[in-house]
């Protein structure tokens, strides 16, 4: 990017996030190459005086003191540029290992114009800086944001399945009584049959009987 355009980007934030931040000054010099402690200032400010971002870094965070080290000024910004695109929904291609080596001026700008966006339509940032704290990135699934809702779902998926199996069981347990019922009705009609028989049987004994005495009577 030529200085030209970076000359622009640097009036761009002056005339954005310039109407929302005045301390620390957003002088032209430090735009064009951005400390990590002019950005520190800025982002602790935003937070005092807007919200934006609240609850994001701990107290010790929100002391530029206490971030001294290489990957610790990474995180600070990294977190800081997750929760924006968060809430813009825009991409914002500022890598943080190049900020703090003094790299990408005009990113970094990018993402300064993006947090006066964001303040200016005043976004609200908790859930997003939830999601960060939970070490999500933007662009991945949103747990279970709640994830009371995704449980509540789960819940009553399983509240259906139990009913599907309840529905089976007790179908089941007719089926078997059914089939039992049957079962018995043919056993007894077997035995109304079998009683039958031997009820003829026992009369067609009692006749032959009958008349085997009648013929030795008559002889």
């Amino acid at each position: 990017m030529g200085d030209v355009d970076l000359d622009k980007m640097v009036k761009k934030t002056q005339d954005t996030l310039g109407r929302i931040v005045k301390k620390p000054p957003l002088t032209e010099k430090l735009l064009k190459k951005p400390p990590f402690r002019f950005l520190h200032d800025i982002f602790t400010e935003l937070i005092r005086s807007s919200g934006y971002m609240k609850g994001l870094y701990g107290d010790s965070e929100m002391n530029s003191t206490n971030v001294k080290e290489k990957d610790s000024k990474i995180a600070f910004l990294q977190k800081a540029i997750d929760v924006t695109v968060m809430v813009t929904g825009e991409q914002c291609a500022v890598r943080p290992s190049k900020v703090v080596a003094g790299h990408e001026p005009e990113k970094t700008n990018e993402l300064l114009q993006l947090m006066a966006k964001a303040v200016k339509n005043k976004m609200n940032t908790d859930e997003a800086v939830q999601r960060v704290l939970n070490g999500e990135k933007p662009g991945s699934a949103k747990p279970p944001t709640g994830k009371k809702g995704d449980k509540g779902e789960h819940r009553s998926r399983d509240k259906d399945k139990e009913k599907d199996r309840r529905r089976h069981h007790d179908k089941d347990k007719e089926d078997k009584k059914g089939s039992g019922s049957r079962d018995r009705a043919k056993e007894r009609s077997k035995d109304r049959s079998r009683s039958a028989d031997k009820q003829k049987e026992d009369r067609r004994d009692k006749e032959k009987k009958d008349r085997e005495k009648e013929n030795d009577g008559a002889k």
